[in-house]
């Protein structure tokens, strides 16, 4: 659903496989949500579709422009608090009835002036998408291709998918190894597809390490599935790290990305460190790419909420194909699996000691100029461009007519 100009989880992975399809004689259209009116979109080589809303950027105050761009759910005022005054933007299930309202139209439209659409696409989460595939399948007699690459909150809308008797493809082994223990007898190992996540060397461009400041480190944050108590260990060590010497107060910098994001300000005037050297956060996705490619080191802080076994943030592909130094605040999980594969450091999320270790050591080894990128040698297996063959293999596979 959410699409330019911030590319959440799952948008990217869309953008990256509707690009490649043009080439081999497809020509895929894009639904996507809500949108920022009069802002420049990336020249895309396909249709996209809005089905929410069109907004000014300076109609949103801060807060809403955050969650609408992320596609967040609005934040229930607290009783006896008066609304902010900013402009309510359809999100979480009241938006996904809205898109899908809309997106049905939309669909119908194009089915009818189309005639020779061959399949259908729908990822989730949300499950919106999901749900219209469904209807447009039954409707105009379409396969469907369910893209699963996170977490369905109601298990009535998992079984619609996973017993659908569609084609559903998932992001990892180890997500495909979680559906087939849980519908075990119900679907097969071949009723269920992996297709990775990945880079594409395109948009990203390879380039190597030291392009940012020199006289203060830039480090971005990248907060996901960490909310609450959740992150409150990555903040003390944050505050525990800038106390410790002066020379971190005075050069080192950072940014925080990721739907976590937004609890930002708060944590920051909660632990003290309000007057933190910041960038603002980024509003588009190539303003998000920019400032990962112009820092010195990009870390993943991901919690314990819903998914984290398997979450495995796109942005982190991306950051490890610019050959930043990429490391990780995380808790078991295959995130940390990737990161530690990949050569990057991490530490746990609920060692704080060992995070304040962590924040000074990097600091240290920036000005020393010991920070490490990712070396080329152990990107080969996250190309996207592979991926994308594996996609088109499956798609002749399961759909012999396409």
């Amino acid at each position: 659903m959410n699409f330019p100009p911030m590319m959440t989880e799952g948008s990217s992975r869309v953008l990256k496989l509707a690009s490649f399809l043009p080439a081999h004689g497809w020509d895929p259209v894009v639904i996507g949500n809500h949108f920022l009116q009069g802002e420049r979109i990336d020249d895309f080589p396909f249709d996209i579709l809005y089905a929410g809303i069109g907004q000014e950027r300076e109609e949103l105050e801060k807060e809403h422009l955050f969650r609408f761009l992320h596609g967040l759910a609005e934040k229930k005022p607290a009783f006896g608090a008066k609304k902010s005054g900013g402009v309510q933007i359809p999100q979480g299930r009241e938006g996904e009835a809205l898109w899908l309202s809309n997106a049905k139209s939309l669909a119908g439209e194009l089915l009818k002036e189309n005639p020779d659409i061959e399949m259908i696409y729908a990822q989730s989460p949300p499950f919106a998408p999901q749900q219209l595939a469904l209807e447009l399948s039954l409707a105009y007699n379409l396969p469907v291709m369910f893209d699963c690459t996170g977490f369905f909150p109601d298990q009535k809308q998992e079984m619609s998918v996973f017993l659908s008797g569609q084609y559903v493809t998932v992001p990892s082994r180890a997500v495909k190894e979680h559906y087939l223990r849980k519908y075990q007898g119900k679907i097969g190992h071949d009723d269920v597809s992996i297709l990775p996540n990945g880079y594409d060397s395109g948009t990203c461009r390879i380039m190597g390490a030291g392009t940012g400041e020199d006289s203060s480190m830039l480090c971005v944050f990248h907060i996901e599935g960490a909310q609450g108590k959740g992150i409150k260990n990555f903040y003390f060590a944050l505050k525990a790290f800038l106390d410790s010497q002066e020379a971190a107060r005075e050069r080192f910098s950072c940014a925080f990305i990721g739907p976590g994001a937004i609890d930002v300000d708060r944590h920051l005037k909660k632990y003290g460190i309000e007057g933190l050297k910041r960038l603002s956060s980024p509003c588009s996705r190539a303003e998000e790419l920019d400032l990962c490619l112009r820092s010195d080191m990009y870390c993943l802080v991901l919690g314990k909420e819903e998914w984290y076994e398997y979450l495995v943030p796109e942005r982190l592909y991306d950051c490890m194909a610019m050959q930043r130094a990429v490391a990780g605040i995380v808790p078991e999980c295959q995130a940390k699996q990737v990161l530690e594969e990949a050569g990057c450091r991490t530490v746990l999320t609920d060692h704080t000691p060992r995070m304040i270790d962590f924040l000074m050591d990097s600091f240290d080894l920036w000005r020393t100029g010991q920070l490490l990128a990712v070396a080329p040698e152990r990107l080969e297996q996250y190309d996207f461009r592979q991926v994308t063959q594996v996609f088109l293999r499956e798609i002749v596979a399961r759909f012999p007519s396409a």
